[in-house]
């Protein structure tokens, strides 16, 4: 597993008030070295790529791993406003 690292993935939405204050408890975070952070927005990335996720509601966070063989597999989520705290313990064991 020395080779595989982990996305954080924001799914989130213009103008949702949780939407934001996650994404400001996102900047207080320090992410390990070894995980990399992606914002997928609804009005850019659309409703096909949210339903592909199985992302029902925003914000949703989505904690993937990336193996040796290039696959990305789902550890992880949290739905809803979420506070360092709780980021914290979604990236906990990585």
């Amino acid at each position: 597993m020395k080779n595989s690292y982990y996305i954080l993935s924001l799914f989130s939405k213009e103008n949702c008030s949780p939407c934001i204050m996650t994404s400001l408890a996102l900047q207080q975070v320090v992410l390990p070295a070894n995980v990399v952070f992606e914002k997928r927005k609804l009005e850019i990335d659309g409703e096909e790529v949210f339903r592909a996720c199985g992302v029902q509601s925003t914000p949703t966070l989505v904690l993937y791993r990336s193996t040796e063989e290039g696959q990305i597999i789902e550890l992880r989520r949290y739905v809803g406003a979420a506070n360092v705290a709780a980021i914290e313990a979604l990236l906990i064991n990585v």
